[in-house]
């Protein structure tokens, strides 16, 4: 396999994405005569125009050589896909690859269903060299090793980011704000309205993570003991109560994810993935004036 079409099609489908090589001879990739293209199942969670943007890519990529041919199948949900490789695992039906969260790839490991990148990766005449090694941000690449090996490489990778109102901003003399304290003097500006200074997804974990992460306490130690009742991490705690009891800060709720309240005019300001980029240039009112900014410093 030359170096240039198997990191090509490694680098289609695993380079902005987490990706899992499926491993056992039920799950490599076929060839059903000599003419054919080897055939490389490829299972993922995307939809809607995320799944029409990865077809293109794999279009692109089939038609630009004849020795592979991709096949893709949106599972639909990360759970749908979760469920799908494990029943594939034990009936030896697996994909060659497939897309999930790098929290998977220990479970994954456990019950034998990977084969690490490293033989191809690292070692022979296909390996990336170390220029190449260093084009990949090295957390995101750090995220798919596991027990000394890779097993995963990043794709759809994503950042958390704050969303602003520009209308609301102006409306209600609120600035983009440096710190989380900030989202409570907002508030006082906000009082009588049905608008809050920030909304966040159904959750607060990725809130919470960031900042007890900013003020110098991980919630996993790097020897992976939960460090969840350090101090700086219940200040953070205490700092998020305090901001939903005051109207300030509010959640998603049955919406899921803060776009859904942000578009509507409800918040001024929302923080979540960068992803809900597109989200929100497909979705949102078109009247909508937004714009993103770095999240306060806790």
């Amino acid at each position: 396999m030359k170096k240039t079409s198997f990191w090509r099609l490694l680098g289609l489908m695993g380079a902005v994405l987490l990706l899992l090589t499926a491993c056992g001879k039920q799950g490599t990739a076929t060839k059903s005569s000599s003419s054919a293209p080897v055939k490389i199942t490829y299972w993922h969670r995307m939809t809607g125009t995320y799944d029409k943007s990865l077809n293109k890519l794999i279009t692109k990529f089939n038609q630009s050589q004849k020795k592979y041919k991709v096949v893709a199948t949106s599972q639909g949900s990360y759970n749908a896909l979760q469920q799908k490789i494990m029943a594939a695992g034990k009936s030896k039906t697996l994909p060659t690859i497939a897309q999930s969260p790098y929290t998977n790839i220990g479970d994954y490991v456990k019950n034998k269903l990977l084969l690490p990148f490293d033989p191809e990766m690292l070692n022979g005449a296909d390996k990336l060299s170390n220029a190449d090694l260093k084009d990949i941000y090295p957390s995101f690449l750090s995220a798919g090793k596991y027990e000394g090996k890779y097993y995963g490489l990043p794709f759809s990778v994503s950042t958390s980011v704050l969303f602003y109102n520009k209308k609301l901003m102006s409306q209600y003399n609120v600035s983009i704000p440096k710190t989380w304290a900030d989202f409570a003097a907002d508030q006082e500006k906000l009082k009588g309205t049905d608008v809050n200074a920030i909304e966040l997804d159904q959750s607060y974990d990725v809130a919470l993570e960031g900042m007890a992460y900013g003020a110098g306490s991980q919630l996993i130690t790097p020897k992976l003991k939960a460090n969840l009742n350090a101090p700086k991490t219940l200040a953070a705690v205490n700092q998020i109560l305090d901001l939903r009891k005051s109207g300030a800060l509010k959640t998603a709720g049955e919406d899921q994810y803060f776009s859904v309240p942000f578009a509507n005019g409800k918040a001024v300001f929302g923080i979540g993935s960068s992803a809900t980029v597109p989200v929100l240039i497909q979705q949102a009112p078109k009247d909508l004036d937004w714009g993103t900014a770095v999240i306060p410093t806790y």
